[in-house]
């Protein structure tokens, strides 16, 4: 039986509701959510920058584009904002534990750029994980889900003020990729087969960007791992685009640049999904099934419904 595992970024969730119904004005924008979820066939669906009301969910997952599946919703008592992260789910899995290494991701202090000065870090949203379970075999699959922090500048100010900003943002986001990188880590010590997913919006591309290379480092390559530790690499599910001649297609958001007002638009893969060794080597709980990574439809109707597009994979029971 092959499962699909489902990462979507929609884009404040919570502005789409009043009274856990769709405000008027946002009708059309909620359906074509809905619909654009609802073609992924998820089983699992991890949902980034979402509404932190139970009942927005609930009503959501009841739209006509969504009610055949049957979804749960897995949302922490913890809060994490008006922006939440949360799961959708349905059979054959079960939630096992939500949310038990909340204090992990708390406040902490390092020093992230090696200049002998330690910084406080943080979270804007703590990463939420979820162990869930297969009703069916009892295998059990653990996925984080991540929301790092936007690389953007977003405040008017000159040249200078920029690039120490956008330094700045760099800085916790990589921040934010290693305390991630070290949860993970500690957990394929333990369990060298663990099936284990990170996901979610990563703000952040493979390679390194002007700011990047002055502190010689970035979230995604972080998050995968390091290579003198290859039994510890977490796998790119998107990666075989790369070797498709599907490049071109390898993005998951656009936007329009905030400095020159033109008709163009930036186009990056920020959204990814990454697999435990033991999900590819045959030894964990689950299979990810080779080169099912896929980016979900760019129609206008998921235009419409968020600056993301979902992504998702295919999973079995090994």
């Amino acid at each position: 039986m092959t499962y699909r595992v489902t990462s979507y970024n929609l884009e404040n969730m919570r502005q789409l509701f009043r009274n856990n119904r769709f405000i008027d004005e946002k009708l059309q924008q909620g359906a074509a959510a809905a619909r654009t979820l609802g073609k992924t066939m998820p089983h699992i669906a991890g949902i980034v920058e979402a509404s932190d009301r139970l009942g927005d969910h609930d009503f959501f997952i009841g739209r006509p584009d969504l009610a055949p599946l049957n979804l749960k919703v897995a949302k922490s008592a913890h809060r994490r904002g008006r922006q939440d992260l949360v799961f959708y789910y349905r059979a054959p899995f079960e939630v096992v534990s939500i949310d038990e290494q909340y204090s992990f991701y708390s406040d902490w202090i390092e020093d992230i750029d090696n200049d002998t000065i330690k910084e406080q870090l943080s979270f804007e949203r703590r990463p939420l994980e979820v162990v869930f379970e297969d009703t069916g075999t009892g295998k059990r699959l653990l996925i984080i889900l991540v929301s790092f922090k936007s690389k953007g500048v977003f405040s008017t100010t000159d040249i200078y003020q920029y690039e120490y900003l956008a330094l700045a943002n760099r800085k916790k986001l990589y921040g934010q990729a290693k305390k991630v990188r070290e949860r993970v880590d500690s957990l394929l010590r333990e369990n060298p087969d663990l099936s284990l997913i990170v996901m979610g919006d990563f703000n952040d591309e493979p390679g390194l960007d002007h700011f990047e290379k002055i502190l010689g480092a970035s979230a995604v390559e972080t998050v995968t791992g390091d290579v003198h530790y290859p039994g510890r690499i977490l796998h790119n599910t998107l990666w075989h685009y790369m070797e498709s001649g599907r490049q071109k297609e390898l993005w998951t958001t656009e936007y329009p640049d905030r400095i020159v007002s033109n008709f163009s638009m930036h186009r990056a893969w920020l959204d990814h999904i990454f697999v435990s060794p033991g999900m590819l080597n045959n030894k964990g709980d689950f299979r990810y099934v080779i080169n099912s990574g896929t980016i979900a439809e760019k129609n206008d109707g998921a235009k419409l419904a968020s600056d993301h597009f979902p992504i998702f994979c295919d999973i079995e029971v090994s």
